[in-house]
């Protein structure tokens, strides 16, 4: 049976489905746009609404099993789909491992939609079609060091919540499907409309701080076992005296040395991974404790809240008082 997603003025949106995925990724997305058509009023001289008709796909049109256990039946099997507006990749607990003929298939579905996205891992799938090459894209910032490995054509970017590169656009976390999608709605039905479908499902239209909140507060650990330790002697003791020149003396290293190695083997310098490693300190002391900011930032290393406000808003992009109220 040959289908053709969407009709009218309803764009067709498709979620390809497979064992593994995990729900969120892709029931997160279809909701907004669920909220969007009910939001849409229809055209007073047609009486037809704009908006969305959203399906899901498997291969064979076979039920697939989501990573908390749920049975899902799709709408079509993959074959089905003769044209589609919007094909959106969820993603996988952790990186996708597919066999060959549903990757070669959900990239045909791909190459066939005007507009292509991915949510957290499922970058992973979207790369292996091809449709990165050469693009910026986001994923799970656990996972964004492996997607720059494996597909080094790739500008990935772990900061950022959501990222668009022409008719390409990727979202980072498992959540963040919630914001790519209010991000095609804004891109479809206007500004206006994407706040009304924010406000009635109560989230920010934009994340603040974006990827930055998490993924800055996670660093690779080095190879070099003298580096290894200098990592673990800043984790420890934030408040010690952590200079460059510091460092280098408690790892037996030179500074130029040292600084070479921390950009080598973390993608950062060290002065960099010290404000980072202090604002994870510093993160977890306000979430999990009722110390106030000046105390915190002391025993953080920033010395004043003044600094340590000033570095939240560097690494995360929003305020010390934000974190805490945000996450305690």
């Amino acid at each position: 049976m040959n289908r053709s997603v969407g009709s009218g003025e309803r764009r067709g949106v498709l979620f390809p489905l497979f064992d593994g995925v995990q729900s969120l990724t892709f029931s997160g997305p279809a909701d907004v746009f669920c909220a969007a058509n009910a939001a849409t009023e229809p055209d007073p001289a047609s009486g037809t609404a704009s908006g969305y008709e959203v399906l899901t796909a498997s291969r064979g049109g076979a039920a697939v099993r989501t990573s908390s256990g749920l049975r899902v039946v799709p709408d079509l099997a993959f074959e089905d789909v003769t044209d589609v507006h919007t094909v959106i990749l969820p993603g996988t607990e952790g990186i996708p491992v597919l066999d060959e003929e549903t990757v070669a298939a959900i990239g045909v579905l791909a190459g066939r939609a005007r507009r292509v996205a991915s949510v957290c891992t499922g970058a992973f799938l979207l790369a292996a079609t091809g449709l990165l090459h050469g693009r910026r894209a986001a994923t799970h910032w656990e996972h964004a060091e492996e997607l720059r490995r494996r597909h080094p054509a790739v500008e990935v970017h772990v900061r950022d919540t959501v990222v668009r590169d022409g008719p390409v656009t990727t979202a980072g976390g498992i959540a963040s499907g919630v914001d790519l999608a209010l991000a095609l709605v804004e891109e479809d039905m206007g500004r206006e409309a994407a706040h009304t479908v924010a406000r009635y499902l109560v989230t920010h239209m934009r994340v603040p701080g974006g990827q930055a909140q998490f993924a800055d507060l996670h660093a690779p650990q080095a190879r070099n076992a003298a580096l290894r330790e200098v990592q673990r002697r800043v984790l420890a003791h934030p408040e010690a005296d952590l200079t460059v020149r510091s460092l280098s003396r408690h790892a037996g290293l030179s500074e130029r040395h040292l600084s070479r190695l921390f950009r080598e083997q973390t993608g950062m310098s060290a002065r960099v991974y010290v404000e980072r490693a202090r604002v994870a300190v510093a993160s977890r002391l306000l979430t999990e404790t009722l110390r106030s900011a000046e105390t915190v930032a002391e025993e953080a290393g920033f010395g004043t809240a003044a600094t340590m406000g000033h570095a939240f808003h560097r690494v995360l992009g929003i305020s010390p008082l934000d974190q805490r109220e945000r996450f305690s």
